[in-house]
């Protein structure tokens, strides 16, 4: 745990429109994996692929997607999704900060490993943010499980939007949970935060769903053990991702227990309202009664 005191940007908040994109990186330059083979790769997940652009044109293949369709209000029939897996390129990580990097919780010295990765694989997708939420989660898990199967020399798998940092051992590991499970443990990262000048507060959030512009989940405490408040949080947000973000401001939430697991009583009252932590985005804050920091309008 770091004790580095860090000084909010207020002004930093999650853009109206953002590219949910995964890096594999790599130490060393991977050999450029073959058009054929990541079609193949994708097509065990997604069915029937399309290779759009590639070796007849200037730039990098791109794979429609058939059982994808966006549909907009000037093609109703729908267009196929593009799974875009680019070709190896180099990766700087100075762009990530100190404020990140105290968060790579899923990742053994993250903090930095992250600068020992000199090259990356961009996955992301066009038209994919027209799609329901889920089928956008499926669609990332599946282009980084064809990434990885092409590109088996991947060290770490990052998430630019929620600045989550993960193994490909784990990403394997995660294929015995539900689509909620998957997507969380790969793109969603909980972040903890002790408040300067107060005894013991703590802040932990998720973030990570704002990329679909949908709640994350935050727990401001005091007096919990940490590790119960980041299992409590993703269990709030697997909940709502499962179940379409059915808690509305007002409703209550079960609690937990001194052992850190789910009880039915008391309730736990929940509200919308922007995060305390940057970036600012609309997160569903739990007030977890006698166990609460700070005040709540």
């Amino acid at each position: 745990m770091s004790d580095k005191v860090f000084n909010q940007n207020l002004e930093d908040r999650v853009p109206d429109q953002q590219m949910l994109m995964a890096q594999l990186l790599f130490s060393e330059k991977p050999d450029l994996a073959g058009e054929d083979a990541l079609k193949s790769a994708l097509e065990a997940n997604l069915g029937k692929i399309e290779i759009v652009g590639g070796k007849t044109s200037d730039g990098p293949a791109m794979f429609a997607v058939q059982k994808l369709k966006a549909v907009f209000e000037d093609v109703p029939q729908g267009i196929p999704v593009l799974a875009c897996i680019m070709e190896p390129t180099e990766f700087k990580s100075d762009g990530i900060d100190e404020l990140q990097r105290s968060q790579f919780w899923d990742f053994p010295d993250g903090a930095q490993k992250i600068d020992e990765f000199k090259y990356c694989v961009n996955i992301f997708n066009f038209y994919g943010s027209a799609l329901h939420y889920q089928e956008q989660a499926e669609l990332l898990l599946a282009q980084v499980d064809a990434a990885l199967k092409c590109y088996p020399k991947c060290e770490g798998i990052y998430v630019i939007g929620s600045g989550k940092l993960t193994t490909p051992r784990d990403f394997e590991d995660s294929k015995r949970f539900d689509l909620a499970g998957r997507f969380i443990r790969l793109a969603v990262n909980a972040r903890f935060f002790t408040i300067q000048g107060t005894e013991d507060d703590a802040i932990v959030d998720t973030i990570g769903f704002h990329m679909f512009r949908e709640p994350d989940v935050q727990l401001h405490f005091r007096g919990i053990n940490p590790n119960y408040a980041v299992r409590y949080v993703y269990n709030i947000a697997s909940y709502q991702f499962s179940n379409g973000f059915p808690i509305a401001a007002g409703d209550t939430v079960d609690s937990m227990d001194e052992n850190g697991n789910m009880q039915w009583e008391p309730q736990w009252r929940t509200q919308y309202e922007e995060s305390l932590i940057q970036p600012i985005r609309v997160v569903l804050d739990v007030n977890c009664g006698e166990f609460a920091a700070g005040t709540r309008d």
